[in-house]
């Protein structure tokens, strides 16, 4: 028999309404959705606090490459071991394997703290910790989007990866705030260290949960080599999947121009101290929440497809300003909305990838999924850090700005098919 934590839809109506708030029923979920929440706060103050240490600490003469290599460092790892991950995932146990990649990026935060605390800290061993915590994210990413729908089950799936997106803009709203506040007075040492203690409420979280014998025996225990052909074959063989991410890939290399430069923005043409940065920073996160919220209610207004393409068109319009107007209130506003535009196009491609995957192969399909989310940033980071240095930040963002315009036309001619029950079951 299924146990209450894995299993929510035995103990509910059929007919329950379901709202916003439903997956926290579940006591497994509510664990790693709180523990998880703290860990996305620490980690927005230590990825904000990284970016604005980088402008200290790398040579005056090359600060706009050395800031893309920072953001890129955090997500080539993605790029470059992603489907190993969702292999791996696949074919260990998921509860374990989780533990492990959280241990894997609470002692990268660790040996951050420590550089910081003696005086070791610099640009090129900042980049290179920076990417072993991207190497850690390359690993946990598709396992993390495997175990959700194991918790939660279908029936709940859609409000658990709209409450997971609004924990994780919650931490990018107060994280930044609360990091930078906290590296003007106690210093960076103590910004990483208390990082690195946030992940143990995940890790508890996920040590006690009891994962359902029905979700292990669902996984094939393939060999290595087997488990990559034929997750690649399902894949290439699922054109629906191809039709969400051709779009992603349109999306996110033009709008990652603006999280990348934020720091150059902020510190060169604004003006603005450390506390000042992070409260702009910050308003990328009130963006994203406001954003998960309204999800529901813009698919129905739009459908899925459309809401994608507006949203898209709403950063290029931010950007735009941005570009135009170096103003802190006019950039902030610019970011929430793209904040906000970011979550509808995250949110609804990461349903549309699940509902497509069984369980045999999710983690494999999930990392493809991020891979494809990671990729583009890692190629959009060190592309608009190249024209950056070059023509300028404000420059770099007006040519984002239109290449989104445009690609946005290109993403129209591909429709975003419509979530429906995974094929081969699970």
């Amino acid at each position: 028999m299924a146990t209450p934590d894995s299993e929510p839809t035995s103990a509910v109506a059929a007919d329950e309404r379901l709202t916003y708030w439903s997956p926290l029923r579940i006591p497994a979920f509510r664990r790693l959705w709180c523990g998880n929440v703290l860990s996305n706060i620490g980690g927005w103050m230590q990825t904000a606090g990284a970016g604005w240490v980088m402008t200290e600490l790398a040579p005056h003469d090359h600060r706009e490459m050395f800031v893309a290599l920072l953001a890129a460092a955090g997500t080539c790892p993605v790029f470059l071991f992603g489907f190993l991950a969702g292999v791996l995932a696949d074919r260990f146990d998921r509860r374990k394997y989780l533990i492990v990649t959280q241990l894997w990026m609470m002692l990268a935060s660790a040996v951050l703290a420590v550089l910081a605390f003696t005086g070791l800290l610099s640009a090129w061993n900042l980049i290179a910790v920076m990417f072993c915590m991207g190497i850690g994210n390359a690993m946990n990413g598709p396992v993390w989007h495997a175990v959700v729908p194991e918790m939660v089950g279908r029936r709940y799936l859609p409000g658990a990866v709209a409450l997971n997106s609004a924990g994780f803009n919650f931490g990018r709203t107060i994280g930044p705030v609360i990091g930078q506040i906290l590296q003007g007075v106690a210093g960076t040492f103590a910004l990483f260290a208390i990082n690195a203690a946030t992940f143990a409420g995940v890790i508890f979280a996920v040590f006690t949960w009891k994962r359902p014998p029905e979700a292990s025996a669902a996984q094939r225990r393939e060999g290595f080599i087997a488990a990559f052909g034929s997750g690649i074959q399902f894949i290439r063989a699922t054109p629906a999947l191809w039709a969400i991410w051709a779009r992603a890939v349109c999306f996110f290399i033009p709008s990652c121009a603006f999280a990348t430069l934020l720091p150059l923005t902020g510190r060169d043409r604004l003006q603005l101290d450390a506390a000042e940065y992070g409260v702009l920073f910050s308003s990328f996160g009130v963006g994203a929440v406001l954003g998960t919220m309204l999800i529901p209610r813009l698919n129905r207004w739009f459908g899925s497809d459309r809401a994608n393409l507006v949203a898209m068109l709403a950063v290029a319009f931010g950007m735009g300003i941005s570009a135009m107007i170096a103003n802190a209130i006019v950039v902030g506003l610019a970011l929430a909305l793209a904040g906000g535009c970011w979550m509808i196009v995250n949110a609804n491609n990461n349903v549309a990838t699940q509902h497509h995957l069984p369980s045999w192969v999710r983690a494999r399909g999930m990392a493809v999924h991020q891979l494809v989310f990671f990729g583009s940033l890692a190629v959009g980071q060190t592309a608009w850090g190249v024209v950056a240095s070059q023509v300028g930040t404000a420059w770099a963002l007006a040519c984002a700005a239109f290449l989104l315009v445009v690609l946005t036309g290109v993403a129209a001619a591909i429709r975003l098919p419509a979530a429906g029950a995974p094929p081969g079951g699970g």
